[in-house]
C-alpha cells in the first residue's frame, strides 16, 4: 500500500436472488448448484449501473457460484485483481441443507449460539470464521474494494458496526443486492466488537 491518507472503502454486496431464495430453501454447500434469477440479474445490474464510475481496483467472492455470477454482473467486463474468500461464505448447515429455511430457524430457537447442527457449524464457529475473513480483506491492497457475498456476513458485519451482538443485532435480513459501504475504521472497530463477541 502506497503511503498516502486516503481512506480506504470496502462494498460488501448480496448476491442476487437465487433460486434458492425463491423455493425457500437453504445452501450452505458451494458445491450445489443455486444460480440467480432472472429477477436477481436485474437486481444486481441496476447495482452495476451505480458502481460504473466507482474505480474499483479490488474485488473478491465467495466460493459460491451466485456470488461469481453477481460479481461479473457488478463488474460488466471490467478486469480487477481478483479473490475467492471461502471464509466468507454461508453458513454450513449439515441435516439442514437443501432444507427449508423455517425447520432452521426452528431449530436455532431453541439452541445456544455454541450449538451446531449434526454436520453443520454452530453460529459462533460462523463468527469466529467470519472475522478471519473480514481479518484477510482488511488487509488487501486496495483503496476501492467491492465483496459479493451472503446475507449472514454482512448482517453480523452491520450489527457489529453499532456495537450489538453480531448475531443478534438489530438488522436481521439483508436484501438481496443490497449494499454495506464501510471505510478501514469502520471495519476494524467492527471487527474488534466481532472479537469480543467470540470470548463472551
Amino acid at each position: 500500500m502506497s503511503s498516502t491518507s486516503k481512506t480506504r472503502h470496502f462494498r460488501l454486496v448480496r448476491h442476487g436472488e437465487s433460486t434458492y431464495n425463491v423455493s425457500g430453501r437453504l445452501n450452505g454447500d458451494p458445491r450445489v448448484a443455486a444460480p440467480l434469477t432472472p429477477m436477481g440479474r436485474a437486481q444486481v445490474a441496476i447495482v452495476a449501473a451505480q458502481f460504473a464510475n466507482i474505480p474499483f481496483d479490488f474485488a473478491g467472492h465467495t466460493g459460491f457460484p451466485r456470488t461469481i455470477e453477481t460479481l461479473e454482473i457488478l463488474l460488466g467486463g471490467r478486469s480487477l485483481p481478483t479473490e475467492v474468500f471461502p471464509e466468507l461464505g454461508d453458513v454450513r448447515l449439515g441435516i439442514f441443507e437443501g432444507g427449508p429455511l423455517s425447520d432452521y430457524r426452528d431449530w436455532r430457537a431453541e439452541h445456544r449460539p455454541t450449538d451446531a447442527p449434526p454436520g453443520g457449524e454452530s453460529r459462533v464457529e460462523v463468527l469466529a470464521r467470519y472475522v478471519d475473513g473480514f481479518e484477510r480483506l482488511a488487509g488487501v491492497d486496495a483503496f476501492e474494494a467491492l465483496v459479493v457475498m451472503h446475507d449472514v456476513p454482512i448482517r453480523f458485519l452491520a450489527n457489529a458496526l453499532v456495537g450489538a451482538d453480531p448475531l443478534d443485532g438489530p438488522v436481521t435480513r439483508v436484501k438481496n443486492a443490497e449494499v454495506l459501504l464501510v471505510d478501514e475504521h469502520q471495519l476494524g472497530s467492527a471487527l474488534r466488537r466481532m472479537r469480543e463477541r467470540l470470548v463472551v
